[in-house]
């Protein structure tokens, strides 16, 4: 980094000129939360206001960090543009407080003859005093991102006359934007300050906080690389912020704005569409889809289509954003097929099936499926038999406790390797037994006497196999209402009182009975309200108060005493048999 010119500033200097502060493109929006902005708070009072002597705020230095900025040519003949490279939160911080200052202060001028003054010191430095069609122009810090408007607001107290304005209002979320958030929390802190007091505050903000300043020269720095690599005050910059300014470099054309229309029309309606928390995962698989292996989490997703895309150009960018918008209604079909259903009943219910395996890194196989079929480059027929398929291969190993570690390099690019044949479930049961993850029926059936079905921290999945086998018992296919009957009953309950170990004998000291209690023989289905009144209660007392709406139930009432492990393993071998016919490999 250069260090040419740089030397120790304060805000009074950065906001004391006609300016504009422009955060780029390539930036995330503002993101500093409570944690930042308490400490902040608690800094001004406790290292500059109470030791302060004689309101000589200059004298009282407090070191706030760096500011990277790159003077650019500006349109506007009395205004100077600069890019902040580094030190964005810090400097519209700063601006946002002093804007709120000013604020507080308009509403106590009927009580001090002071307040108005400082009123019109702090619109000195809050207001750039030019003209033109755009109101954005007054603002001394510029950002985009759905910034800018609630800048614009807690400064002026309305809104802009402004070509941007129908666009802003679009992305500007109150329950979202960062900045609404700042002057929530702030305003709670300082709201009761008088006039005295905020001008403490204001002078400690513009003549205590000591910024470094460094500027870039354009011919010589790339602003971007410099950005990447620096932190900003103990936020790094998250995988999607880092991508988002990678692909959007070739786009940014100032002239036309066109990459803020690709920025809201591509990026932020597939942020929004699957949901901000679930974002990055969304791209990761994404970029998965074909790979050799499942791309890595976090900064390990950006760096992979970085890597990928060395020379990124406009036109594969936009590419880029099209394909990360167009996935997201099938990556939604596949996260949450109930309120996002498919165009098949059948596909919905095999992705809430396979859903409760819990097994996400299968998502790459299953957003190009059904991508393919959304394109017609796959019958639904061979969609419907190729989910059903993998299901069967996922409750399979899951219920015999194979390792699926595999699965990040057998799913991302399984799709490629089978769409160009004629019978795709046999190309996807070779690829299955080529991988050796192939499940053959008799360790299947096997794993039903030794492996636990009932898992509290996967209640889906038990209830998923308890469901199924229960479907395949009920006579003439009358199906209960299993929304009514989820909850899972243990018959030989998981801890033992006096009586029932009594009734078990040697068997209630068995080493592998609490692995027992949990597997299929042990447990049925019943309603939540009269499964809380079983509990303890003896064998015999349980058969005569269990429902007959669940086949689950109706087979323990037919089943004799006594109810012991000899018991639980002949109806776990009964009960296999059952699944076997559930799960059954299509041959």
């Amino acid at each position: 980094m250069p260090t040419e010119s740089v030397l120790n500033r304060n805000f009074e200097d950065l906001f004391s000129t006609h300016v504009r502060y422009e955060i780029p493109f390539f930036q995330r929006g503002y993101a500093w939360e409570q944690r930042q902005w308490k400490k902040l708070l608690e800094d001004i009072q406790n290292e500059i206001i109470e030791t302060v002597e004689d309101n000589n705020f200059e004298q009282e230095e407090h070191f706030f960090g760096p500011i990277v900025v790159l003077e650019k040519i500006s349109d506007h003949p009395t205004l100077k543009r600069f890019l902040v490279i580094d030190g964005q939160q810090r400097i519209t911080t700063v601006y946002l407080f002093l804007a709120l200052i000013k604020r507080l202060l308009v509403g106590k001028t009927h009580l001090s003859a002071d307040a108005q003054r400082y009123v019109a010191e702090l619109d000195n430095l809050l207001i750039n005093r030019v003209s033109g069609n755009d109101d954005y122009l007054k603002l001394k810090v510029f950002s985009t991102k759905g910034d800018r408007l609630p800048t614009y607001k807690i400064v002026f107290g309305e809104n802009p006359n402004s070509p941007f304005l129908a666009n802003d209002q679009l992305l500007y979320d109150a329950n979202e934007n960062k900045i609404d958030s700042f002057v929530k929390y702030v305003s709670r802190y300082i709201k009761n300050y008088d006039v005295p007091q905020l001008w403490q505050l204001y002078q400690a903000l513009i003549k205590s906080l000591k910024i470094v300043w460094i500027p870039l020269d354009e011919n010589k720095d790339d602003a971007q690389a410099i950005f990447e690599s620096l932190n900003d005050a103990g936020m790094p910059l998250s995988a999607s912020e880092l991508l988002c300014n990678y692909i959007f470099r070739p786009l940014t054309n100032e002239a036309t704005n066109e990459h803020e229309k690709l920025h809201n029309e591509k990026w932020l309606a597939a942020r929004r569409a699957v949901g901000e928390d679930n974002f990055e995962e969304y791209l990761r698989d994404l970029f998965s889809i074909g790979e050799k292996k499942r791309v890595g989490r976090e900064r390990r997703m950006y760096v992979h289509y970085k890597t990928k895309n060395k020379r990124l150009t406009a036109e594969s960018a936009k590419e880029t954003l099209n394909k990360i918008f167009d996935y997201t209604k099938v990556y939604n079909q596949i996260r949450l097929p109930i309120q996002n259903p498919p165009q098949s009943n059948e596909i919905k219910q095999l992705l809430i099936a396979i859903n409760a395996t819990n097994m996400t890194s299968i998502y790459p196989f299953l957003m190009a499926l059904l991508k393919s079929l959304e394109n017609d480059a796959i019958t639904l027929q061979d969609t419907i038999a190729l989910l059903r398929e993998t299901y069967v291969l996922l409750v399979r190993r899951k219920i015999t406790s194979l390792a699926v570690t595999k699965y990040d390099t057998f799913f991302p690019s399984l799709l490629d390797k089978i769409i160009n044949e004629p019978d795709k479930v046999r190309a996807f049961q070779t690829q299955v037994q080529t991988e050796q993850l192939w499940v053959a029926d008799q360790l299947f059936e096997d794993a039903f006497l030794t492996k636990e079905v009932y898992n509290p921290r996967e209640l889906n999945f038990s209830r998923l196999v308890l469901q199924e086998v229960d479907k395949q018992m009920q006579a003439f296919g009358e199906l209960p209402d299993y929304s009514t009957i989820h909850t899972i009953e243990h018959v030989l309950p998981q801890t033992l009182e006096a009586h029932w170990r009594t009734y078990l004998g040697a068997d209630a000291t068995n080493m592998n009975l609490p692995t027992i209690v949990n597997t299929l023989g042990n447990l049925s289905l019943n309603s939540s309200n009269a499964n809380s009144s079983f509990g303890q209660k003896p064998f015999e007392v349980k058969k005569a108060e269990y429902t007959s709406s669940s086949a689950l139930a109706r087979d323990i009432k037919q089943r004799e005493e006594p109810w012991n492990i000899a018991a639980i393993e002949q109806r776990s071998r009964d009960l296999a048999k059952i699944a076997l016919t559930v799960w059954k490999w299509k041959l």
